[in-house]
């Protein structure tokens, strides 16, 4: 599959949490902002770390 095609694909919270790409915190963040059931691009899922990294703790 080509990167730019792998890009546009939409994954679910568990193929996230079972790939190899994410580590660490990015994997626990991913546990926690990703909904069940629903599907992301690789994209969106970077937003979200970076969001959740850069949010004020209340």
């Amino acid at each position: 599959m080509s990167k730019e095609k792998e890009l546009a694909v939409g994954f679910t919270k568990e193929q996230f949490l079972q790939s190899r790409q994410w580590q660490g915190i990015d994997k626990d963040i991913l546990s926690i902002v990703l909904e069940p059931g629903k599907t992301y691009m690789i994209v969106e899922a970077k937003r979200m770390i970076d969001d959740f990294k850069k949010a004020q703790v209340k």
